[in-house]
């Protein structure tokens, strides 16, 4: 009887053992992936990054002493029918901004061509766009958030240094 039982563990043994390594492997490989997919958009140029999908205006941000923290928030100054609107970008230095489904002017067609450029090593971009027109500087740009700072006077007389958050 003690034989039988012998020959019944042991088969068990390699077993257990087999699905040990293949569980330490998967949490390996897991583990592995993981830090890849962190590191996607460290190993993007800011060109990939800014064109790879549409953008749109979450947040506008007020700095008023242009220390790069936001003092109040300004989304409420920028039109409905602006902060709907998408933005893509592509690597030609071409885009297209989309009204979506708010127009300032029921007229304005769907969509407008736009242009954009980097400037100073990629740390500007430069363009005319309905949340700002001119260059901002880039903050934050990776996989799925650009922020900017630049300054706007809403058409008035006085100038304000804005922190804007674009979001795919």
């Amino acid at each position: 009887m003690q034989f039988i039982e012998r020959i019944k563990i042991r088969p068990m043994k390699p077993a257990v053992l087999h699905i040990l390594a293949a569980g330490i492997l998967l949490v390996c490989l897991s583990s592995c992936s993981k830090s890849a997919a962190t590191n996607t958009s460290q190993n993007k140029s800011k060109t990939v990054l800014f064109t790879q999908a549409a953008w749109k205006v979450q947040t506008v941000a007020l700095d008023a002493n242009k220390d790069g923290i936001a003092d109040g928030d300004a989304t409420s100054l920028i039109a409905g029918c602006k902060l709907d609107n998408t933005y893509s970008f592509k690597t030609d230095g071409t885009g297209t901004m989309d009204e979506a489904a708010l127009k300032c002017n029921a007229a304005d067609p769907q969509t407008l061509p736009l242009s954009w450029t980097f400037k100073n090593n990629e740390t500007v971009l430069s363009g005319s766009f309905s949340f700002t027109s001119g260059d901002a500087t880039i903050v934050t740009l990776d996989d799925n958030t650009l922020v900017v700072t630049y300054d706007d006077n809403f058409g008035t007389a006085t100038t304000y240094h804005l922190i804007a958050t674009l979001k795919h």
